[in-house]
């Protein structure tokens, strides 16, 4: 028995068709049959029972199948964290979501390369959730990300950064002429959100909209903190966003506090995440590197509508 014996088991077995598996793997349907029955044999169980008209997978194949993935993902982990340890030049791999660059990331790469001019560093943009998953498959040493604490429960995680949240407006509404705003007067606005989809963002607006029983009208559905910022900057509507979004300068958008005031629980949190079993010598300096930043700017975790930069 070997990975590709797996591999092939657990084709068949999620597509419970020999034709479909064998287009999958791109070989012929005959020495996949071939290959299933010499797994079956050197097991000395049936994992697949087979008919004419459907494949279904055993107790035992269902076993199998389980303990099969986990195998293919550790030996699929084994090779990215070989590979790139021992690469000739040493990388740290970075997920974050837009919001990280307003502050805090630009300030850790600035630290980072400082204290590891030999280190390279390579960002991804990509969702709180595919981070979380990059994490532990071992494609990402890190992320930044946002609302940890419905999605860390594999990873080691640090909050990095507190902000309140704040309105964004059209610079040229007359909302914008004032310093704050109501949620109620807010929600009589149309809005841009988060997709129902991704509801660790989506509800964090409906929550803070909830406290007072208003539900402002949604006009346009994005995902990026930046593409949100535009189109408030193009009239579209209003958002709720984070108090460091202000640092970037959108064109055209004004940043009101809240008024009725949001709680603790509410605030705006990035988190950096990590699986401590699975970083690199260079991913565990740049942890150790961000903890030291935060340690001599602790403004950073402090809420503030006007954050500064570190």
């Amino acid at each position: 028995m070997d990975l590709r014996h797996m591999r092939h088991f657990v084709a068949v077995a999620e597509e419970l068709h020999f034709a479909r598996a064998a287009s999958r793997l791109n070989i012929a349907q005959p020495p996949l049959s071939q290959s299933i029955k010499r797994l079956e044999d050197h097991l000395g169980v049936v994992l697949l029972n087979r008919s004419r008209r459907s494949v279904e997978l055993t107790d035992a194949g269902r076993v199998f199948l389980e303990e099969a993935r986990r195998t293919l993902m550790h030996a699929e982990l084994a090779r990215k964290l070989t590979q790139r340890e021992g690469a000739r030049v040493p990388e740290v791999r970075v997920g974050f979501i837009g919001p990280a660059l307003y502050r805090v990331l630009p300030a850790f790469m600035v630290r980072f390369r400082a204290c590891e001019p030999g280190v390279h560093i390579r960002l991804f943009e990509r969702s709180s959730h595919e981070q979380v998953e990059g994490a532990g498959s071992g494609d990402l040493d890190v992320g930044f990300i946002v609302g940890a604490t419905r999605q860390v429960e594999d990873c080691d995680s640090m909050i990095v950064e507190r902000a309140a949240t704040v309105a964004a407006v059209p610079a040229h509404w007359p909302l914008a002429r004032k310093r704050s705003v109501s949620l109620h007067e807010l929600a009589q606005q149309p809005f841009v959100m988060p997709p129902e989809r991704f509801a660790s963002k989506t509800s964090h607006a409906k929550a803070i909209f909830n406290r007072v029983g208003a539900a402002p009208p949604v006009v346009q559905e994005v995902l990026q903190t930046n593409t949100a910022l535009t189109l408030v900057g193009a009239g579209i509507g209003c958002s709720l966003t984070t108090a460091t979004a202000a640092l970037a300068e959108p064109r055209n958008v004004r940043f009101l506090e809240i008024e009725d005031g949001v709680p603790r629980s509410l605030d705006w949190e990035l988190a950096m995440v990590w699986r401590a079993d699975l970083i690199s010598r260079a991913a565990g300096a740049f942890i150790k590197t961000v903890g030291e930043c935060l340690r001599e700017n602790p403004g950073v975790l402090q809420v503030t509508a006007r954050p500064t930069r570190i």
